[in-house]
């Protein structure tokens, strides 16, 4: 009965408040007086209570009736500027456009006038964007009290590359679609699914391997491309079709120097020593040397898996010194959490063997205090992170990262910024191929911190390549 009351009460008044204007809207150009019908009204109210329940579509067929039905009556402009109301909040702005054109001439003199042509161009304008295609950017983070500095960061990161992309006026607009993963494998698998839900064309995110993979596996399912920024687990990218992992894995760095070692440097004999870590890492980057310089032709004529850190120190006590006489390099990666003062036992046990032997690396030898003693062994690594500091555009791109969030900018905030930059490119080229096949095809991207380059998988392989010499250290690739 309230509910009654409330609408009839609502209808009543809408009718005092618009009888003003019937006077003014009630005449033809000729100056005829126009037919006040009571049925035409009576729908008129009912348009009204409808449209206040917030039931679009009866109140759009109510108000439309006022003129179809009686023609044209003393409630039709009315009629005709809620059905255009109605129209515009069921997002039809085409028959929102429709109605409202001729609106000043088929009533002139209505104080409706300009509110019509008002609504008519806020219509034309939404129904100009929901015409144009935009890039769906799906973006998944997590926002537990744990990691929401370091989701910030990668976020800030993502929303310049957009902004960037949607400052140029001849690029197809780009927008972020957020969802949280509440800092698990689950809440990442079903933030993938409910993006795809959404229509994102591309889906970034997650900081940790635990969710990537959780990730990965669920946009192989939902079949939408999904790009893991940091994780470095295999099990990101290995056999998936839709998931990338640009942050290369442990074997990819290992088999990117191998194929360095072979073709950049021109060698044909190399061996590998390594320390078996509780991660694995040591030997997963040593697989992946091997298998990368082994496809290019070279043989590897020595393996050694040392057991601890300490075992370099007994490494000349076990093996023979006229070993590296077979070898024109020893690939030595390092995974220990104390970078300097392992690459100082390394360093120490190749001066015993008193050989001339050229030393290979991990991102672990970067820019360590070691410099002159590593340049007698012409050190040479490859890096996965390695921002141009002195760079005018880094340097702009920095500011610009301060100002939106009151801090300097780090490897996340980089990191974010160049990924989404590589996707945007991507997805914005005039090509008939798969976005999956696009983005393993692209042509090698060098920005502010990272090089991707995906060769034709889903793991990004594109390094920098960094040497040891006369006590400096240089960017040599």
């Amino acid at each position: 009965m309230r509910g009654l009351l409330r609408r009839t009460y609502h209808g009543v008044l809408s009718l005092v408040l618009l009888s003003g204007l019937y006077g003014s809207a009630a005449k033809a150009q000729s100056g005829r007086v126009i037919e006040r019908i009571a049925a035409a009204d009576s729908l008129l109210v009912e348009g009204f209570n409808t449209f206040e329940d917030a039931n679009w579509t009866m109140a759009f067929d109510h108000f439309r009736a006022v003129e179809s039905e009686y023609g044209r009556n003393a409630s039709s402009s009315t009629a005709r500027m809620m059905a255009a109301k109605a129209a515009f909040r069921l997002g039809n702005y085409e028959e929102t456009v429709s109605l409202l054109e001729t609106f000043a001439i088929d009533f002139p003199g209505s104080s409706y006038t300009s509110n019509a042509q008002a609504l008519a161009d806020l219509a034309a304008e939404a129904r100009n964007q929901a015409t144009t295609d935009v890039l769906r950017i799906g973006v998944m983070l997590s926002l537990s009290e744990s990691d929401r500095i370091p989701s910030q960061q990668l976020f800030n990161g993502i929303r310049m590359a957009v902004d960037e992309h949607n400052r140029n006026p001849d690029n197809q607009p780009a927008k972020m679609v957020f969802m949280d993963t509440e800092g698990s494998a689950d809440g990442a698998a079903d933030a993938v699914s409910s993006l795809a839900r959404e229509g994102v064309d591309l889906i970034v995110g997650t900081l940790y391997s635990a969710e990537a993979i959780a990730a990965a596996e669920r946009a192989d399912t939902e079949r939408v491309v999904f790009i893991a920024p940091m994780a470095t687990d295999e099990r990101v990218s290995d056999g998936r079709v839709h998931a990338f992992g640009a942050n290369p894995s442990m074997r990819a760095r290992g088999r990117a120097m191998g194929r360095f070692a072979a073709l950049g440097l021109r060698m044909d004999s190399l061996g590998v020593i390594t320390v078996a870590d509780e991660r694995g890492v040591g030997e997963r980057l040593a697989d992946g040397f091997i298998q990368g310089a082994s496809d290019q032709g070279a043989s590897i004529n020595l393996i050694r898996i040392l057991s601890s850190e300490a075992d370099w120190y007994e490494l000349p006590d076990t093996l023979s010194a006229d070993t590296l006489d077979h070898v024109q390099a020893v690939y030595v990666p390092m995974a220990s959490r104390t970078t300097a003062e392992a690459a100082g036992r390394i360093l120490a046990t190749f001066d015993r063997f008193g050989k001339e032997v050229r030393l290979l690396g991990n991102a672990a030898w970067h820019d360590l205090p070691q410099k002159s003693h590593a340049s007698r062994y012409l050190l040479t690594y490859a890096n996965d992170f390695f921002p141009d500091l002195t760079s005018e555009d880094y340097l702009q791109f920095g500011w610009g990262y301060y100002d939106l969030s009151g801090e300097d900018v780090g490897r996340l905030g980089v990191t974010g910024f160049d990924i989404t930059r590589f996707v945007l490119e991507a997805l914005g080229r005039d090509d008939n191929r798969t976005l999956v096949d696009r983005i393993r095809n692209m042509a090698p991207y060098d920005g502010f911190g990272l090089r991707i380059a995906f060769n034709g998988g889903n793991v990004n392989e594109g390094l920098f390549y960094h040497r040891y010499r006369d006590g400096k250290l240089s960017l040599i690739r």
